[in-house]
């Protein structure tokens, strides 16, 4: 372990002192900074992809340092570490950390991970709980899944694996030409990619960061979201495009005790774009973990039933036996109960509602629909013919069929529950459904 060279004390963390260390996992070296080293208390700094690495949390080091141990790295492949055609996923990564750990920390750490770091650090919370206090998690891409609407991180990368960032309900109507049919027609697997060295060559260009990325954007977390045990303060940027705040909302969800702080005014990089803000949210949750929930909702106001004719901007709140949609567009359905809900020509997106009961719980005809959290219920939960459906921490319950399709319809689950006779457990797939294929 050694100080590192002349050359690069220009670009070391301002404020810590920086070594140069061999890394098993890659076989390589990298860079650890230390700040605060005396104090009781452990924090290691994840960066996200880009050259700056650690310095992205040079606006915080300062205060940080003086209650704690603060420990950053520059990963493999970033900053001053080494960099090579080698597989940088969040699994070795984790590997990585552990033994930065191991050599640099004593005893259970808060850990705070940003961006492809998030990821990184969710992944570690989940391999060695015992070693996290508590998590920080901001602006994490990915975690959905790679069809969902708002991976557009990869297009940040240059990547050609997503369209560029467009409106998301707009691009999701679109899905199967842009995005599905050409991979389906290439066959291009992106772990089969990452896992070839002439592939991330030739296709990634040995790239760093866009191995990074892909890696990241194909992680499945439905197995290790329930595996962390440390309390959790999710982070987000309001106006972040590259991991927009619904990823932020579902990680809320899943995870056994976390909370969301939306910092407003901020895109991907609030630590750096509203460090006042950012430190506001922070600061509270080191020193005292998670505020208690808030009290009970205000009940529901009733409406029966309610109908939208080709209208445009309507927002739904409150419980409703029936609601009919026909030919409306960028409609918001949030914490709402839904008995029957018919939607045609029309998107949707729904938030924070139980939908169904009854035969059907929501009806789709020539549609695309985002729902994020809550629950579809029926004897079928979805009868969609022609349409679009992105589905992520919702509960689907078909005590026939989860999903039916007279007319071919696709359907992403991100991090969902289904329930059905064809169906039961976690989902984290894209399906096309036909009549001939239920789910």
């Amino acid at each position: 372990m050694g100080a590192l060279p002349a050359a690069a004390q220009e670009t070391r963390v301002p404020g810590t002192e920086a070594r140069r260390i061999d890394e098993p996992v890659f076989g390589g070296q990298m860079v650890v900074y230390e700040a605060g080293r005396g104090n009781a208390r452990e924090i290691l700094l994840v960066h996200g992809i880009g050259d700056e690495a650690a310095r992205d949390f040079r606006d915080h080091i300062a205060w940080l340092q003086k209650s704690f141990h603060v420990v950053a790295v520059d990963l493999p492949g970033f900053g001053q570490s080494d960099k090579a055609n080698v597989l940088y996923s969040p699994g070795n990564y984790a590997r990585v950390l552990k033994h930065v750990a191991d050599r640099f920390l004593r005893g259970p750490f808060v850990l705070v991970g940003h961006s492809m770091g998030a990821v990184v650090s969710l992944r570690y919370a989940a391999t060695y709980p015992e070693d996290v206090r508590r998590l920080v998690v901001i602006d994490a891409p990915g975690v959905l899944h790679r069809y969902s609407v708002t991976s557009q991180y990869l297009a940040h990368l240059g990547l050609e694996f997503v369209p560029p960032a467009a409106e998301p309900l707009d691009w999701l109507t679109n899905l199967a030409r842009k995005l599905l049919a050409p991979l389906e027609q290439l066959h291009l697997d992106p772990q089969f990619i990452l896992s070839s060295p002439q592939l991330r060559e030739t296709l990634l260009g040995a790239d760093p960061a866009k191995i990074a990325g892909l890696a990241v954007v194909i992680e499945d977390l439905r197995r290790e979201l329930p595996k962390v045990r440390a309390d959790t303060l999710i982070i987000w940027g309001a106006q972040d495009t590259l991991a927009p705040s619904r990823t932020g909302k579902v990680l809320a969800l899943k995870l056994p005790r976390a909370q969301l702080a939306v910092i407003e005014r901020a895109a991907h990089e609030p630590m750096l774009e509203a460090p006042e803000r950012f430190r506001a949210a922070l600061e509270p949750f080191l020193e005292h973990g998670l505020t208690p929930a808030p009290g009970t909702a205000a009940p529901m106001a009733k409406h029966g039933d309610a109908s939208c004719q080709r209208e445009r901007n309507r927002v739904f709140e409150g419980e409703y036996y029936s609601l009919s949609l026909d030919g409306c567009q960028r409609v918001q359905i949030r914490n709402a109960r839904v008995r029957e809900l018919r939607i045609v020509d029309s998107t949707v997106t729904i938030d924070d509602s139980r939908i169904g009961g009854g035969e059907t719980g929501l009806y789709a005809r020539n549609s695309t629909i985002v729902m994020t959290g809550g629950r579809v219920e029926g004897d079928v939960a979805i009868t969609a013919s022609e349409s679009r459906l992105d589905l992520a921490a919702v509960e689907v319950e078909g005590r026939e069929a989860a999903v039916t399709a007279p007319l071919r319809s696709y359907v992403v689950f991100s991090l969902c529950r289904v329930h059905s006779p064809r169906t039961r457990g976690e989902v984290h797939e894209f399906y096309a459904v036909t009549a001939k294929n239920p789910l």
